[in-house]
Parts: structure tokens; sequence; C-alpha cells
């Protein structure tokens, strides 16, 4: 592999000691060794036992080259603005970017490079991962979009794929200059700064696509983030509440709708329907079992955003509603189908 495809795994990090632990265990596993690892930490309550566990590392990534940054925040700047950090602070070419509780699988980096080196004219790749609970040798299911490498762009595919590409950030690889020639605060708040990187390389040279899984993605940990001024106000820490999950759809909206605009394309009503439709899915199972009130909170906040407008969504709700903790079958069903 060329050392001039230089790769940075860069995670924006917020407590979680012992995620990030293994974490950096897998970078050690690799089948060829990224550049550096990055790590922005948040400011949070655990940063210290953080930079501890990392400095315990220092050593054993000194032994194979591999140059470890590690950044506490000096306040809490929330998702977005430390994605964009990690990212823009990367010193390789290109960022592959980690939460903090997922794993590099011991290809990773290898299949990243060679997929660089066949494609390079992309600036932003997507890639199929493992989903897991506590034991990553215990998975519980694969994301896979295509069961080949391929290029999704404008030309040639549906605006959807910007989100079902880019809607879970792990694994995902940026060209660090493509990144730092968008840099822009202007969606800050939506948690979804990933998908603003997404939906420009779509309409460019394309989002390029690892078919093989690269990473494994835990599928039970609490979301972190609503601690930081441009979170707080729509987020609550360790869950994801109706409001929550509209002011993150509304994001993914606006974020269409300007990119659109300024580059005379229509991603807009695509990722709207995507939204309303396939994704719909996702959010109400997490719903299921909840009460009748919070399913209706969800049902309220997504109807002021046009997304109650389609007989799935409005499925998903009634089955919610009606068979309580048992509609849980119903999403386990649809999943098998799905897949």
């Amino acid at each position: 592999m060329s050392k001039i495809t230089s790769i940075s795994v860069v995670i924006p990090s917020y407590n979680r000691v012992i995620e990030l632990k293994e974490l950096l265990e897998s970078v050690l596993t690799q089948t060829v060794l990224p550049d550096e690892v990055l790590i922005c930490e948040d400011n949070s309550p655990e940063k210290f036992n953080i930079q501890e566990m990392v400095n315990s590392f220092r050593e054993s990534f000194r032994e194979k080259n591999i140059e470890i940054t590690f950044i506490i925040n000096e306040k809490n700047l929330g998702y977005d603005k430390n994605l964009r950090k990690c990212i823009e602070s990367a010193s390789g070419q290109w960022a592959l970017i980690m939460g903090n509780d997922d794993l590099l699988l011991p290809n990773a980096i290898e299949d990243v490079k060679s997929y660089i080196g066949r494609n390079s004219q992309v600036n932003f790749i997507s890639r199929s991962f493992i989903r897991f609970n506590n034991n990553i040798k215990s998975p519980i299911g694969l994301s896979t979009l295509s069961n080949k490498d391929t290029i999704y762009k404008i030309e040639q595919s549906d605006p959807k794929m910007i989100f079902r590409t880019a809607g879970f950030v792990g694994g995902l690889v940026v060209n660090v200059a493509f990144a730092k020639s968008l840099h822009t605060e202007e969606f800050d708040g939506s948690l979804y700064y990933q998908i603003y990187l997404a939906a420009s390389a779509f309409i460019g040279e394309g989002i390029g696509y690892i078919a093989t899984p690269i990473i494994g993605g835990r599928a039970d940990n609490p979301p972190m983030f609503g601690h930081a001024d441009d979170d707080k106000a729509f987020h609550v820490p360790g869950s994801y509440t109706a409001r929550g999950r509209a002011t993150m759809w509304s994001g993914v909206l606006k974020i269409a709708k300007i990119v659109g605009e300024k580059n005379k394309v229509e991603l807009y009503d695509s990722l709207k329907h995507e939204l309303m439709t396939r994704q719909s899915f996702h959010i109400f199972e997490m719903n299921a079992g909840q009460s009748v009130k919070v399913n209706t909170e969800l049902k309220t906040e997504l109807s002021a955003l046009g997304l109650m407008n389609h007989p799935m969504p409005i499925f998903f709700y009634i089955i919610n509603c009606t068979l309580g903790k048992k509609a849980r079958y119903i999403y386990r069903i649809i999943r098998k189908v799905m897949q």
C-alpha cells in the first residue's frame, strides 16, 4: 500500500473510557496501520481518565510508527463542531471517522487504502458495517447497501443514498482538504454534519462505497449529545426524544434544501421521502414499547415537518400504540424481510 495515501483515524470523544480503549486496541490489530490516531475529547467528566488511558497506548503506537494526537477541548463543543474539528485537525490526507464506541475490523485501513487507490477521484467514502451489542464476535446484523464496491453520484443515483450512506457516522472516510474547503457552522446542532459533507460529495465526484464491512458499530449505547450549547435546547443526554429526533431530521432537510439550491439540483424531495418512509421504520422501532403519549409526541413532531404524510409512518405509529411491547415482533419480521 502506498504511503502517499496517509490516513488519520479521527475520534470525536465524550466519556466512554472502556469503549474507547477497545477502539484503540482495534487500531493495533490492523493488517495495514494508519498514520495517525487523533482524539478530540469534548470536555467530558471523564476527560482526565480518558487522557490517562490514551497515554497508556503511546508506547505501543510509537513502536508501530502511529502518531497519536490527543486534544481536550476547552469547552464542550457539541457533536457537529467536534466532528468538524477532528476532521480538520487530522494530519493525514484522509480522515476515517470513528464513534468512540465503535471498533475497526482488522481489514479496515487496508481496504480503505485499496479503495482510494482505485477511486482517487472521490472525496467521501461510505462502507458496510457489522452491528453488535457488547461483543463484536456475536454480531446482531450487517448493514450493507451493495454487494460490490461502487460510487453513488447524482447522475446515476437517487439522492436518498446521501442519508443511507452517511446517516451513521462510524467508518465514514473523508478527504481532509475537501472537508476543509466546505467548512461551515451553518448546520451546527443538527447532529448531521457528515450529511452535509456527503451531500456535497454526491453532487460532485460521488460518494464511494466499500462493500466489505470495515467496522463494527455498537448498537446498544445511549447517545451522549445534549450537553453543548448547540445541542441542549433540543436533546436530552442518554435518549432520543421526539423533539430531538425531529430536530435532527429538520437538520437533514435544511442541508438538502441549502446544498440543493446552491448547486441547482433537487435533493430535498427525495431525502424527505426517505425520512418519511424507510427511516420512519427505524425511529418508530426505537419507540416500540413506549407509551401512547411518547409515540404521539413523536408523531406530532414529525407531522410538523410534513413527515407523516405517508401510510408507512402512520402504520408504525398505530402498531406502536396498539401493540405496545409486542410491536417489537413486527419490526423483527420486517427486518428479516429487508435484509
